[in-house]
């Protein structure tokens, strides 16, 4: 099981928790501008039709966000990595990878 969001692309990977996204919403083709950073709180993450509420803690993932999403998003795919996170619709939704 792997975050496959990296600090950078050295090898051993060390994981990156910062709490960001792709905002989808927002009208720009200026791509830079769709990155989004998280506040500090609860935030539902969707796949599919399953939700699962993750915490935000300074900025970065709660310890718990990969099992959570994991255990949530195995109820309706069998990816294993979490490669990032997008706003669609006003909703955060994490996109997974094998």
């Amino acid at each position: 099981m792997t975050w496959s969001i990296y600090k950078d692309n050295t090898v051993p990977f060390v994981p990156c928790y910062t709490a960001w996204y792709v905002d989808y919403d927002i009208d720009t083709n200026h791509f830079p501008n769709k990155i989004k950073f998280m506040h500090d709180g609860e935030v539902d993450v969707y796949f599919e039709r399953v939700v699962v509420t993750c915490t935000v803690e300074n900025g970065q993932w709660a310890a718990d966000t990969e099992r959570k999403i994991l255990r949530t998003v195995s109820k309706t795919y069998w990816g294993t990595f979490i490669e990032g996170f997008y706003k669609k619709n006003g909703k955060i939704y994490v996109t997974m990878g094998s």
